[in-house]
């Protein structure tokens, strides 16, 4: 299953999502996000999923600026069994495409 999601995929199922910003604190309050989304930081997110995610089987999408902390923390996730999905060249592509 592949682990990058389009703005469109992301579109069609946001409703029954998760929405995580994995960004440091800062950047959440500063930069642009997308509405509805929680900010947990990359580390926080990865070393205590548990605390945030209710169960295994919840949607998640996780977004960073670019994706590369987004794409970190979902592929350790899945790892740990999450069904995690990471918004493809996160909060810049996707206002890019708007």
């Amino acid at each position: 299953m592949k682990i990058t999601i389009t703005k469109s995929e992301f579109e069609k199922i946001k409703p029954q999502a998760l929405i995580i910003d994995a960004r440091d604190d800062w950047e959440h309050q500063q930069l642009k996000k997308l509405p509805n989304s929680v900010n947990i930081p990359f580390l926080e997110l990865v070393n205590k999923p548990e605390k945030y995610i209710s169960t295994k089987n919840q949607l998640v999408i996780i977004y960073c600026n670019y994706g590369n902390r987004s794409g970190q923390a979902a592929q350790k996730l899945r790892e740990k069994g999450y069904k995690t999905f990471v918004l493809e060249g996160g909060i810049e592509n996707y206002l890019k495409e708007s």
